[in-house]
Formats: structure tokens, sequence, C-alpha cells
């Protein structure tokens, strides 16, 4: 029988200060970091692609990449 007190195995699945509460918020956090990265992305393309059917706007890529910063720094990237 091992002593609990010796027992590292339970500290690596729950380091201190890390609940499963804690890391449900964190995974949720990410969640939400990666779907901000994902619009912004998506904002980036769109201001990058060739529409063929509409003249080529010099200014649209530099309006694609203000809607992106805006969109990162509005979740606080």
């Amino acid at each position: 029988m091992t002593d609990p007190t010796t027992d590292r195995t339970s500290e690596a699945f729950h380091p201190p200060g890390r609940d499963l509460e804690s890391a449900v918020e964190r995974v949720e956090l990410l969640e939400t970091q990666v779907q901000a990265l994902g619009r912004a992305m998506r904002a980036l393309l769109q201001g990058l692609e060739d529409i063929p059917d509409q003249e080529p706007d010099p200014e649209r890529v530099g309006r694609a990449a203000r809607l992106a910063h805006e969109l990162l720094l509005a979740q606080g990237l």
C-alpha cells in the first residue's frame, strides 16, 4: 500500500491551484480566443480576395486589416 502523502500521480492530474472549475474556465477562454482569431483571419482573407466582377480596391486590404485588428482588440488579444 502506498503512502498518500508521497503519491504524486494525483498531483500530475490536479496540480495545486488548478481545480476542475478553473480548467473549464480556461478551456472556455481558449475557445473564445480561437473563435476571435478565426473571425480575424476571415476578415483578412476577405480583404485579400480578388472579386472578378469588381474593380480592384487599393484600400480594401487596409480596411480588412483594420477590421481584423479591431476584432482581436475587442477580445483582448
